[in-house]
């Protein structure tokens, strides 16, 4: 019992010392999202980042995905809801 806590632990600890060293798009990637997903989320990620200067410029978004891709669709509107400016760097 004791030993399996502790492969539990150390299990843990790799998870949340590997989500340290890479940047979002790597961990999606990694988990099995699309590229379709990862083009949109990039998007909406850098359409959030860029929020202050896209209501000008329009968002970074490709419209026939949008229409035609659902997980281009889906990619998008989780980066936007999650990627924030002042955390750029994990991003």
């Amino acid at each position: 019992m004791f030993l399996i806590a502790r492969i539990s632990i150390a299990a843990g600890m790799l998870i949340i010392l590997s989500g340290c060293s890479a940047t979002r798009h790597v961990q999606l990637s990694n988990l099995g999202f699309t590229r379709h997903y990862l083009d949109g989320y990039q998007d909406g990620c850098n359409s959030r980042k860029e929020d202050l200067n896209t209501y000008l410029e329009g968002f970074r978004r490709d419209p026939e995905r949008m229409k035609v891709e659902d997980k281009y669709a889906s990619g998008w509107n989780d980066g936007y809801e999650q990627c924030y400016a002042d955390n750029a760097e994990y991003h």
